[in-house]
């Protein structure tokens, strides 16, 4: 029984300093933000990157998501007997949840892991410390220009994506429940009003940074060469799934 007490402060403890350390990496981020017009380029060159990397993959699963989210919902609410809210039920879901948060996933899938591996391996190569010697600051050249593009990268990725798979409802739509092209995308229209909208930015913004900082905080932390990178880069992609996950629970509940 001491033993597992003994385990359980260790592990308490350990989540509390890296969910220190991950704030304070934060807090740096958005301090050095104020300098992102000095660096355009570099932030624009890892937009970029996080939308090369994530396009197609969010392309095809906001499809598939559309679709199967529309076929499940369309034989519910056929049973009930009430198909006319079909379209509106699929808007909601995807744009409300599904999109951010589907797209937050591939992102710390593609663009978390790669952020964390391009960073961890700077870091057992001792170029982090080079950085030091030569008086740059590793936050400010590093982090900030990532955390920017994923907060602005993930919102344009988590808009697309949600359209493509209200576009993969209207399909199911028209060809299982005989929807009409024009009566599913008048009702989208009608049910996505501001807040949808403004829910919608808000995740992806959010979940975004999330992304960023933990992969950014994971490389920084990275010891023991190879073996320290690897363990750095499913730790950033585990702790953001599990980050993404939670804070969507909370927004969700503060916005309603």
């Amino acid at each position: 029984m001491n033993n597992v007490l003994a385990a359980l402060g260790r592990y308490v403890l350990y989540v509390c300093q890296e969910t220190g350390d991950t704030l304070v990496l934060l807090v740096q981020c958005l301090k050095d933000s104020r300098h992102a017009l000095e660096h355009p380029r570099r932030i624009l060159a890892q937009v970029k990157r996080a939308g090369n990397d994530t396009l197609l993959i969010a392309s095809g699963i906001g499809l598939f998501i559309g679709m199967v989210v529309s076929l499940q919902v369309g034989n519910v609410l056929r049973v009930a007997r009430i198909e006319g809210v079909l379209s509106k039920a699929v808007a909601h879901s995807i744009v409300r949840e599904l999109g951010p948060v589907i797209t937050a996933l591939l992102l710390a899938g593609r663009v978390g892991a790669s952020i964390a591996a391009e960073i961890g391996t700077m870091q057992v190569n001792e170029e982090i410390d080079a950085l030091h010697t030569l008086g740059i600051s590793p936050t400010r050249f590093l982090a900030m220009p990532r955390f920017l593009a994923c907060v602005i990268a993930l919102p344009l990725l988590s808009v697309y994506a949600s359209l493509v798979g209200i576009a993969g409802g209207a399909v199911i739509a028209n060809i299982h429940f005989a929807t009409g092209w024009q009566a599913y995308f008048d009702a989208v229209w009608q049910t996505l009003d501001f807040f949808e909208i403004r829910m919608n930015l808000t995740k992806s913004i959010l979940f975004g940074g999330i992304v960023a900082i933990v992969a950014c905080q994971r490389g920084f932390r990275a010891r023991g060469g190879a073996e320290g990178v690897g363990r750095a880069i499913t730790s950033a992609v585990v702790t953001s799934f599990i980050c993404i996950v939670i804070c969507d629970f909370f927004v969700t509940r503060l916005m309603l």
